[in-house]
């Protein structure tokens, strides 16, 4: 119909200008065709990555429990999980700095969490379990047999399905 609207038309869209991208500056389509990296994949990443950051900030007190838990501290010890802009996020990983506040020691520490939506876990159950494992096992051989390279102390660790720790086969 010659300078008419169809009935039930919906206007058309104007595309946004840029893409919010997780936790890096929004990208233009004319740079993004200059990415070598799946630009789209990234932004659809966003939203699964702020639902977890949200997750886990809900769960401060339970992360707090684990860290006393793991260090065997008393409840009148202090355990402090920073603030959201404070976390570092890597490609697979979220590490969440905690302070610990105790009689004992004073210490600042890392929290690292697995990012689901990364590892596909929807997909394929277990993919965080099976990253976990592995970095755990690669913890110990390289406790052992590499005694020349400096390694982080590990409290303890986590499955989705179990906890373990502080375990007697990790110094």
């Amino acid at each position: 119909m010659a300078g008419g609207t169809l009935l039930g038309a919906r206007p058309a869209r104007t595309m946004p200008t840029a893409l919010k991208l997780d936790h890096r500056k929004p990208i233009t389509y004319e740079s993004a065709l200059n990415k070598d990296s799946n630009i789209i994949r990234q932004a659809a990443h966003l939203e699964a990555a702020t639902e977890l950051y949200q997750s886990l900030w809900g769960q401060r007190q339970t992360i707090q429990a684990l860290v006393k838990h793991h260090l065997r501290l008393s409840n009148r010890d202090t355990v402090i999980v920073n603030a959201e802009d404070q976390w570092i996020r890597g490609s697979f990983n979220v590490c969440i700095p905690i302070e610990v506040r105790s009689t004992r020691f004073h210490k600042k520490l890392m929290f690292p969490c697995p990012m689901p939506h990364k590892l596909a876990e929807a997909k394929y159950p277990s993919t965080v379990d099976e990253k976990l494992s592995s970095e755990v096992g690669m913890y110990v051989i390289m406790l052992f047999e590499c005694l020349d390279i400096r390694i982080p102390h590990l409290y303890g660790f986590g499955f989705l399905t179990t906890t373990i720790g502080p375990n007697p086969y990790i110094p």
